[in-house]
């Protein structure tokens, strides 16, 4: 069913959205999410490898430390496990701003307490989500493309259990039936993903050799890369499930 509505004129307002009142605030749950994904990874290896190489690290002698089978199989078990906190995380703020940035295009200001707390009442579905994502992103890589494909099929997906009320196999198998019934204009979202984040890496990688500046200036850009790409979800979410005959349920008020 073809969208009533310029898909390319609408990824254009998302970003002009963006530049609004409070909304390049948006983007700040990611962030943050991103910090504790990373910093608990980094937290979790070191407190397994750490005992086995800052011995090695701190001695005069060059003998590499000595590490035993065990102790490589926990080092995988840990890496792996890491990763899956770090996505449910992620998953989580990126559901948070998805839900807070809903009221932004009834011109309100973004909803941070709303979102927090709705990302929290779907935090189960979210893991859940994000779990199979992975699975069907391992099963998909020896396809090369197929993890791509996986993505852009998924986009809607937390849109879905966060705004929708829908549970985690029902988020991907309606997200996979939008971007079907929509394949161009969900494919100018990705474009103008695509293009977003371009324009973004230019400063990053001027700016990014000067300390501290370019960390600065990396969380910064990330920030409005993130909180554009959620204005332009959710906005794309409500015009076209309203088109299909997928009904996308409203999100519940702040007392509720």
């Amino acid at each position: 069913m073809a969208a009533p509505f310029e898909p390319v004129a609408e990824a254009t307002n998302a970003f002009k959205k963006l530049f609004q009142k409070r909304n390049w605030l948006l983007g700040l749950p990611v962030v943050v999410g991103q910090i504790v994904g990373a910093m608990l990874g980094a937290g979790a290896f070191l407190l397994v490898i750490g005992p086995t190489i800052l011995p090695a690290a701190t001695s005069a002698s060059s003998k590499p430390p000595d590490i035993t089978p065990t102790q490589i199989a926990t080092i995988i078990l840990v890496f792996v496990l890491a990763i899956v906190v770090a996505s449910i995380v992620n998953a989580f703020a990126y559901a948070w701003t998805l839900a807070a940035a809903d009221p932004v295009w009834a011109d309100g200001d973004p909803a941070f307490d709303r979102g927090f707390n709705r990302a929290v009442s779907k935090l189960l579905q979210l893991a859940a989500f994000q779990l199979l994502i992975l699975v069907m992103v391992l099963i998909s890589l020896i396809t090369i493309v197929g993890p791509i494909i996986i993505a852009v099929l998924l986009i809607y997906g937390p849109a879905f259990i966060v705004l929708g009320n829908r549970s985690a196999t029902q988020a991907i198998a309606d997200s996979f039936r939008l971007v079907s019934r929509n394949a161009a204009e969900t494919m100018v979202l990705v474009l103008a993903f695509i293009v977003v984040s371009i324009a973004a890496f230019i400063p990053q990688f001027v700016l990014g050799f000067i300390p501290w500046v370019g960390i600065l200036v990396q969380l910064a850009i990330q920030g409005i890369l993130n909180g554009y790409i959620a204005l332009a979800v959710v906005r794309f979410y409500g015009l076209l499930t309203i088109a299909s005959d997928t009904p996308s349920a409203p999100v519940p008020s702040p007392s509720t």
